[in-house]
């Protein structure tokens, strides 16, 4: 976003980062918003102090933000949000939300940034709950001021679907973190290993990547590490694997700090990246920023983000995506 002198702006207009999600979600929207709060920061003194990011009552870990923090007396998603919501964003001029949709009820000009719509095309990958309540939100898009796609394919599928006003859609790509430089410490593996990074849970279909993983020769020699927090149905899908996998060769190493997920992203031998749907795929991008091959879904937005410079499968097709990384 250019600084708000190029937006004719003055700097004492209030702007709003929605951070409450970052209370429960540290990767995919949290660390997007963690970022952001961030680079706006960093942009000038003007900046910072004219835009507060709003973080839920009960988070403490994230009190340290660069930008002014002020908390909201009511959770995201929350059943009283729409009736309560609208009286904390009283005196703001203009409100970010990035967790795909519009509460209900805000009062106030705001932006969404959609990140993906993978409830809409791989619902049975996500919990009911969350499928109904995004399915819900998202019709009220066409009230937000502006909407932000990390994609253009996901621009396209909300404008197929009629859920957005196609003048007031932009595409702006996320951009990976500034990671750590991936020296000193250790690897969590002295052999050879592909990895893989992600919230553990359906849509990221680890459970055909393993399968095909294990059918590699590479697999004799090579382990399979994977980074992320368990998510939905993410237990089952552990369990799953390691039946599959009574040697140990898929080794889940859940969330990492930074410091050490640069330097497994420095030492792996390929990435693989096999969802069923993605809205942008920045592991994708923080792997190719370190000289990591990548063999990844053939899906709209890793077509998208990778271009030529990724081995694209068919990720349903187990003997296609094994004989892919052989």
């Amino acid at each position: 976003m250019p600084p708000w002198w190029q937006r004719g702006l003055k700097p004492e207009v209030r702007f709003a980062l929605d951070g409450r999600m970052l209370y429960r979600d540290r990767a995919g929207i949290g660390r997007y918003v963690w970022e952001l709060q961030r680079a706006i920061a960093d942009l000038d003194v003007d900046s910072a102090r004219v835009v507060e990011l709003l973080l839920d009552p009960r988070d403490r870990e994230h009190s340290r933000a660069a930008l002014r923090a002020r908390r909201v007396a009511v959770p995201a998603r929350h059943a009283f949000e729409s009736a309560v919501l609208p009286l904390r964003l009283q005196g703001y001029n203009v409100v970010h939300f990035p967790d795909h949709a519009l509460p209900a009820a805000v009062g106030v000009p705001s932006v969404v940034t959609v990140h993906d719509v993978s409830f809409l095309t791989c619902p049975h990958a996500h919990h009911t709950r969350s499928v109904e309540f995004y399915r819900t939100a998202m019709k009220r898009l066409g009230r937000a001021a502006h909407v932000i796609t990390v994609s253009g394919h996901v621009r396209n599928l909300l404008l197929e679907r009629r859920l957005a006003i196609p003048d007031r859609v932009s595409v702006i790509p996320e951009g990976p973190a500034t990671m750590p430089e991936a020296v000193g410490g250790s690897v969590p593996s002295a052999a050879p290993y592909a990895l893989m990074v992600g919230t553990v849970q359906p849509r990221k279909n680890y459970v055909h990547a393993a399968t095909a993983w294990l059918q590699t020769r590479a697999a004799s020699e090579m382990l399979l590490l994977v980074v992320g927090e368990a998510g939905y149905r993410g237990g089952e899908i552990i369990r799953r694997i390691r039946m599959l996998d009574p040697n140990g060769r898929v080794r889940f190493l859940g969330r990492v700090p930074d410091s050490a997920l640069a330097r497994l992203y420095a030492h792996a031998t390929v990435l693989l990246q096999s969802s069923l749907d993605e809205g942008f795929g920045l592991p994708v991008l923080e792997a190719m920023g370190a000289g990591v091959p990548c063999v990844v879904s053939d899906i709209g937005a890793l077509r998208e983000l990778a271009g030529g410079s990724a081995i694209f499968v068919n990720t349903q097709d187990t003997e296609a995506f094994a004989s892919s990384v052989d």
